[in-house]
């Protein structure tokens, strides 16, 4: 018996992290306190007439109508995707389901994919198998007398390691980007500011990669680090490549992951 195509999996994922991000975004928006929840307006009556009959299935209501509660009680469909690709590589005896699949074929899916997972499972796919789906800022450069640098670490995908779960603080390696924040010298572009950044690569080895902010490059531009292929876990720190191309006092650049795709329906 055959197995799935790779690009058909992917797709039937990318559909479903794509349908469980609308019903997120949704749920962002009803779970919003605005000026206050339930109990928060029952008891703030201050009545026992009102409190002891409305009180309980009030703050039922603040604390169950949430997104977990909707995409395993409301729409238990979108759970069945996750049923639906564990029985075929069950039928084709894949040792190892869509963790070995993904992982044999470098591949991942979406952590909203992996949200769905988690849902129907109770247990979240590899680290190595997921790319975030938020905005995760690595870390801060600043700029100063066009000599000096001060970086402000931040985001950390992990070790690599291959047990590591998607837990949340755990993600697959990712290509970098820089995004220019502000810059200095009162001016609406920057000059040529060459940088060496020092990462932690997909296996978790220290290693570094250059990347060039070209003169040019405006306040809220990005520049891509490296290629699809260049994806790291972390950055450690930042220093000039070379004096000559440094940028100008009170630069501001952040670093930021690039995500691997956009879910689509």
């Amino acid at each position: 018996m055959a197995i799935i195509d790779t690009s058909v999996l992917l797709g039937i994922c990318d559909r479903a992290a794509a349908q469980y991000g609308l019903v997120k975004v949704a749920f962002d928006s009803i779970n919003a306190t605005g000026t206050g929840f339930y109990w928060q307006r029952i008891t703030a009556t201050d009545d026992v007439d009102v409190e002891i009959p409305m009180l309980s299935p009030g703050y039922s209501s603040d604390t169950t109508l949430t997104l977990a509660t909707c995409v395993r009680s409301g729409c238990p469909a979108l759970g069945q995707v996750v049923t639906m690709t564990d029985s075929h590589f069950s039928r084709v005896a894949h040792t190892g389901g869509l963790d070995t699949f993904l992982t044999t074929g470098d591949e991942r899916v979406s952590d909203y994919y992996n949200q769905v997972y988690y849902l129907a499972k109770g247990s979240y796919l590899l680290a190595n198998n997921v790319f975030s789906e938020d905005s995760d800022d690595f870390g801060r450069i600043d700029i100063h007398d066009s000599l000096t640098l001060t970086f402000t670490d931040g985001t950390n995908y992990g070790n690599g390691a291959a047990a590591n779960k998607a837990d949340g603080s755990h993600f697959a390696s990712t290509q970098l980007r820089m995004y220019v924040v502000y810059a200095g010298g009162g001016g609406d572009t920057l000059d040529d500011i060459d940088l060496t950044l020092s990462v932690k690569d997909k296996n978790n080895s220290a290693t570094t990669v250059t990347v060039t902010i070209p003169t040019g490059t405006s306040p809220g531009d990005y520049v891509s680090v490296g290629t699809s292929i260049s994806r790291y876990l972390d950055v450690t720190d930042a220093a000039f490549t070379n004096l000559d191309d440094k940028g100008t006092d009170g630069d501001i650049l952040r670093i930021y992951n690039l995500k691997e795709r956009s879910v689509v329906m």
